[in-house]
């Protein structure tokens, strides 16, 4: 991963290989970012999507191992227990120009991802829902 910072933003770029949720989250804590929100765009060969049913509580997940664009990326960083969470959401498109998307568990780059992250002077934190079964953010 490399990146630049101008003023509170990050233009950050992932190589093929990384896992971009597990680098983005460490790229968070080394640089302390506590709250911010994040977009990009890329290409991934492995990717597993989730999607959360209500009714249940549960996440289903997929896990997709093959050539996809990264047609819209966007997220948010908060914080719970005292460590960065990353809530991110994505829309891949695949060969045939079909649309994939889901909630991001992970991801592998397989040729570049561009990032522009915002850093927010300022802390929130997350708390579990009892009723809707997720951590929401404590506002």
């Amino acid at each position: 991963m490399k990146f630049k910072k101008i003023k509170g933003t990050y233009f950050i770029r992932l190589e093929r290989g990384e896992k971009l949720i597990e680098t983005l989250k460490n790229f968070c804590e080394k640089q302390k970012i506590k709250c911010g929100y994040f977009f990009g765009i890329g290409a991934l060969d492995e990717v597993e999507l989730a999607h959360y049913i209500v009714e249940t509580k549960k996440y289903t997940s997929k896990i997709f191992k093959q050539p996809l664009e990264i047609i819209n990326m966007n997220g948010n960083i908060t914080t719970m227990n005292k460590e960065v969470y990353l809530h991110c959401h994505i829309t891949l498109s695949d060969e045939n120009m079909k649309a994939i998307a889901g909630h991001l568990k992970e991801g592998r780059i397989s040729a570049t991802c561009e990032i522009i992250l915002v850093k927010l002077n300022s802390k929130i934190n997350r708390k579990y829902d009892d009723i809707i079964g997720l951590n929401l953010i404590d506002v």
